[in-house]
């Protein structure tokens, strides 16, 4: 009995079917066949495109749909999928032009339009993706997926009440969906609802453990609340999720960018963990990659320092690479932290006569207080910001800076000086490590009402004693001056300084000086003049208390 012979449809599917099953290669190599076979076939040009492209051969799939779109009609279908493809490739204008161009032959396409709205999402045009979403949801009012992108983005940076309105009745059908409860408790948060995102954000955890960005949130949600202690350990499950060794590649620049002071500073702490013995001998070959790569590092256009990972070690470097490698307990100590010996009511004293409010003083932490805390920052892997042009790295609460020690100091600093740090609780706390060759922070105000920094740094390491501090300028900020205006625009903050006969005060760098003022005066590191060699690098640790507005002095 003779079996008719399949025809190419079915030998299509066929392949289909067995690329969809696990049998990629096989798969793959079917419908190349197929293709070559039949050249003029639509409809096999577009399926081996679409096994490229999920098989991660994004150029080759963009290539094969090249060829599909210049031989036949427009295809909504093929226009969606090259554009979506051009966007992970970076093509940010060819992917615009073919998702305009699918959306306007089909507008039901879901895809297409969450693919848009993630180019402008990149772009960070917050409006432009919202006005996508909503063009989206009138053309695919039903689409579950479309509704909640909407949520989540109005919920981070558009009309939180109406992501609240959008999410209601999302949470009422899918209670158990983690996601309706992380954009709910995003969106009550921005409200201010602070009670009742927590319970959202909880339930997000609860449903889905490793959802890192739920963990964050809440972490945010209890430091407003006033609970740090739980604030800081759900910062700390966010951090492991996100930063842990090996994890999968991300496009967040914090693992694909570097530079070179950053390939530096992490060649320099990978050498000195082997020298304390603090990593094994294995870790030998990641300094010698962490070499290679600053040796295979690109010259960084004029107008940035960031450059990508080099192309001859990302894949060797990647799984290391700005994750949490190596973090010292930073346990909090049976004896005080703070200093008996420091006087906090004399820096109230100043603090008052220094209207509107700056003071310093020596000794703050104990000598085992003060070996603990930069014994974690010199050990740390948390380095993880370096976006700054001057050169310097940052460590914050959410991501590794939450250690049990700084806690204590926190409490303790709020009981030392009751009358203008007590009044508040700890909503911030950052480190920054600089390069002795480059220059610090630029003049900024913070969004709190008391701050309180502190050099961990010995002295001898210091070239300048009369420099290497901070500068502080003795009027505040206005009150109706944004987080933008007092932290970005430095032309217009040196212009108001001068229109206000602004006096500029000087404090020298001293370990263990910790330095007390308004979070509304303008302040900026002072000049840099340090030792070369990783434990002399300048570290100064900030701690801010309260919010903008609140009385910092009772």
């Amino acid at each position: 009995m003779e079996t008719t012979p399949a025809s190419p449809r079915e030998q299509l599917q066929a392949a289909i079917h067995r690329f969809q099953g696990g049998d990629r290669s096989g798969g793959l190599a079917a419908c190349r066949a197929l293709v070559e076979a039949n050249p003029g076939d639509g409809e096999g040009h577009y399926a081996l495109a679409l096994m490229l492209l999920q098989s991660g051969d994004l150029t080759g799939g963009v290539a094969e749909l090249d060829r599909l779109l210049s031989t036949g009609p427009e295809r909504a279908d093929a226009l969606a999928s090259r554009g979506a493809a051009r966007l992970r490739l970076g093509q940010i204008e060819g992917a615009a032009s073919d998702l305009d161009n699918a959306l306007r032959h089909n507008p039901e396409l879901a895809d297409a339009w969450l693919a848009l709205a993630t180019l402008h999402r990149r772009s960070q045009d917050w409006d432009a993706c919202i006005r996508v979403l909503r063009d989206a949801t009138q053309a695919l009012p039903a689409h579950a997926g479309i509704q909640s992108n909407l949520a989540a983005l109005l919920a981070e940076h558009g009309d939180a009440n109406e992501a609240v309105s959008l999410l209601e009745p999302a949470l009422a059908q899918s209670p158990a969906h983690h996601a309706l409860r992380y954009n709910m408790g995003t969106a009550l948060h921005r409200l201010g609802r602070f009670e009742e995102a927590r319970d959202h954000l909880q339930r997000a955890v609860a449903l889905a453990p490793d959802f890192g960005p739920a963990w964050h949130n809440l972490g945010n949600t209890l430091v407003d609340l006033g609970d740090v202690t739980e604030g800081f350990a759900a910062y700390d499950q966010a951090h492991k999720i996100r930063r842990k060794p090996g994890a999968h590649s991300s496009s967040d620049r914090t693992f694909t960018l570097t530079s070179r002071t950053k390939l530096e500073h992490d060649a320099e702490q990978l050498r000195h963990l082997r020298a304390k013995d603090v990593l094994p001998a294995t870790f030998d070959d990641a300094v010698n990659l962490y070499e290679g790569t600053l040796e295979a590092l690109e010259t960084p256009p004029a107008d940035t320092h960031m450059v990508p990972l080099p192309a001859a070690t990302r894949a060797a470097i990647t799984p290391l690479y700005n994750r949490l490698i190596h973090r010292d307990p930073g346990a909090a100590l049976d004896g005080p932290a703070v200093s008996p010996h420091f006087d906090g009511a004399a820096a109230e004293q100043q603090y008052r006569d220094h209207a509107p409010g700056i003071a310093w003083g020596d000794g703050l932490l104990t000598p085992e207080a003060l070996a603990a805390l930069r014994r974690f920052c010199l050990n740390s892997t948390i380095w993880y910001e370096f976006r700054y042009d001057n050169g310097y790295l940052g460590a914050f609460q959410e991501e590794g800076f939450s250690c049990p020690l700084l806690l204590q100091i926190a409490e303790e600093l709020r009981a030392a000086m009751p009358n203008v740090v007590g009044p508040h609780t700890l909503r911030k706390t950052w480190a920054f490590k600089y390069d002795s060759r480059l220059s610090g922070i630029r003049m900024h105000a913070d969004a709190a009402a008391v701050n309180v920094n502190f050099w961990l740094t010995p002295d001898e390491a210091n070239l300048d004693p009369e420099g290497g501090g901070l500068v502080v300028w003795d009027v505040e900020a206005p009150l109706d001056w944004d987080f933008a205006h007092y932290n970005r625009d430095t032309p217009a903050v040196r212009a108001f300084l001068d229109e206000s006969g602004a006096r500029a005060i000087t404090v020298p760098h001293r370990q263990n000086r910790a330095v007390l003022f308004n979070s509304d005066l303008f302040h900026e590191t002072g000049a840099l003049s340090f030792k070369p060699g990783y434990e002399n690098r300048r570290i100064n640790v900030t701690m801010l208390f309260g919010r903008r507005g609140d009385e910092a002095d009772a």
